[in-house]
């Protein structure tokens, strides 16, 4: 408020207001000379500094309204700056929230070589921080025919199962950017994948999987239309590149688990490989040993009994006969031995022929009746032949290869008997007629029957082997039953437990 000092004079004397050198009306003059005070106007004590005047009110009021103006301006401002900084927080928050997102989805990807757990987390982040109503995650499949839908939130995975797509464009009838994640047109989901629009204001978005030009996978979630996605386009980016590293590194990881089980299945197999060789290589060893053996000893005999002949050394003829007769059996002994090889021989060259025809079995069993009973064999050791031959169906085999077979076996089953018998039994089976031979002989020890039918393979190895033989019998009659269409099979409860060997031919 301004203060308004009156100065008065005191003297006794009244002032002449007319008196010479008072201005006009009774006012006094300014002492500085100025100008008149206008009318109204009150100048109270105008010799005494600093004190104020009606004008100097007026001038202080206005410059009050340009501070008072400023302070509201610079008011607005601060709420301004204030309302940009609680928006800078709250972007930021949002951001280092996203980026923590970030951080824990790049973990758990790196840490999966498995597709479906990659797409399951992506689901994960979709739902939760995109609020998606529906979302549905393809992946490329191995052969890179189509997209498998490998997750689905929203609807019964009877549904979202059965959304197979083409490669390598998922929509070849709609103008989308594949490699951009974008709204879709409601034209582009037609059919079965207008399931995908989800319900109310919602839109479909599109976010792909790219990796060095190759759509790996993409998703497609529905959104509230409201959803300003230029917001996320930084998470987006980034999720897409970890999403499409993580399936390309998951192929990877897939092919070179298959190629390791491949290559370990490899390894495996030349270990078996390398232990059959080796182990063939000491059979062989082992063959040529017991083969020169087995040759020279009827070639020794033929020589000797030859010798013996040549000089005379004998009582009388009789003994000339014996012994001209063990020097031809040696003979038959060498000459079936010498066909064993030279047989074999012929198998794997592929040069052995078969003359496949009907023939009957009782024939072929009448055949070998003779020359099975002229084999050695010890006392009490009986042949057992089957009978009721004639009413059986013909075979279609080659009668002279089916009889060296049938020989061979019974060879070995009189030799492998010190006592019981060898029994021969046909039976009719259903397009097949299976003869057996059983006999009561030493059998075979149960680890060593699979490999019989192996080269130079014998169920007694080493050169102090009570029975003889080359080991190449079974393996040749294995081979020529599968030239004739049938099979042989041995089986044996183990040692001392004879054996019976089973052949199975065709009928004609």
């Amino acid at each position: 408020m301004t203060r308004v000092i009156l100065v008065c004079n005191m003297s006794s004397t009244p002032a002449n207001p007319l008196s010479p050198g008072s201005p006009p009306g009774g006012a006094q003059a300014s002492p500085s000379g100025s100008n008149p005070a206008k009318p109204g106007t009150l100048n109270v004590n105008p010799y005494k500094p600093g004190t104020p005047s009606l004008n100097q009110g007026s001038q202080g009021r206005g410059q009050g309204g340009d501070v008072l103006a400023e302070l509201v301006h610079s008011q607005r401002q601060i709420s301004q700056q204030n309302q940009e900084l609680t928006d800078l927080r709250i972007r930021l928050s949002r951001r280092s929230h996203q980026m923590s997102v970030l951080q824990h989805v790049a973990e758990i990807l790196a840490a999966t070589p498995k597709v479906l757990q990659v797409a399951s987390v992506l689901q994960d982040v979709f739902v939760q921080e995109f609020n998606a109503k529906t979302c549905v995650v393809w992946i490329l499949d191995d052969g890179g025919a189509g997209y498998q839908p490998k997750v689905g939130h929203g609807m019964p995975r009877s549904v979202w199962s059965k959304l197979q797509l083409p490669a390598p464009n998922p929509f070849p009838n709609a103008p989308t950017v594949l490699f951009q994640h974008q709204w879709l047109d409601a034209s582009t989901l037609r059919g079965p994948l207008e399931v995908l629009k989800g319900v109310g204001d919602s839109g479909a978005f599109f976010v792909p999987f790219e990796h060095q030009l190759l759509l790996m996978g993409f998703a497609i979630m529905a959104l509230d239309s409201s959803h300003h996605m230029e917001e996320d386009q930084e998470i987006l980016t980034v999720l897409q590149r970890q999403v499409a590293v993580s399936i390309y590194n998951a192929w990877l990881f897939r092919d070179l688990g298959e190629q390791r089980d491949a290559l370990r299945l490899k390894t495996g197999e030349l270990e078996m490989a390398n232990a059959a060789l080796m182990e063939a290589d000491r059979f062989k060893s082992e063959f040529l040993a017991l083969t020169s053996h087995e040759l020279r000893t009827p070639l020794t005999g033929i020589l000797g009994f030859t010798r013996l002949v040549m000089d005379g050394l004998y009582e009388d003829e009789d003994e000339m006969h014996r012994m001209l007769a063990d020097s031809y059996a040696s003979g038959l002994h060498l000459l079936d031995l010498l066909n064993d090889i030279l047989d074999l021989a012929k198998i794997e060259a592929g040069r052995m022929q078969m003359h496949l025809e009907p023939w009957s079995l009782h024939v072929l069993i009448e055949e070998i009746k003779p020359i099975a009973l002229a084999y050695p064999r010890k006392p009490g050791t009986d042949l057992i032949w089957p009978e009721g031959l004639a009413e059986l169906p013909e075979v279609l085999v080659d009668p002279g290869r089916l009889r060296q077979v049938m020989l061979n076996l019974l060879s070995n089953a009189i030799k492998f008997t010190k006592e019981g018998s060898v029994q021969v039994n046909v039976e009719r089976g259903f397009g097949q007629m299976t003869i057996q031979v059983i006999d009561t002989g030493i059998g075979v020890a149960l680890d060593a029957q699979s490999r019989l039918f192996q080269k130079f393979v014998q169920a007694e190895g080493g050169h102090a082997r009570e029975y003889g033989g080359t080991g190449l019998g079974l393996v040749i009659c294995k081979r020529l039953m599968e030239m004739m269409g049938g099979s042989i099979n041995l089986h044996s409860e183990g040692v001392g437990e004879g054996t019976t060997m089973t052949l199975m031919v065709p009928i004609a």
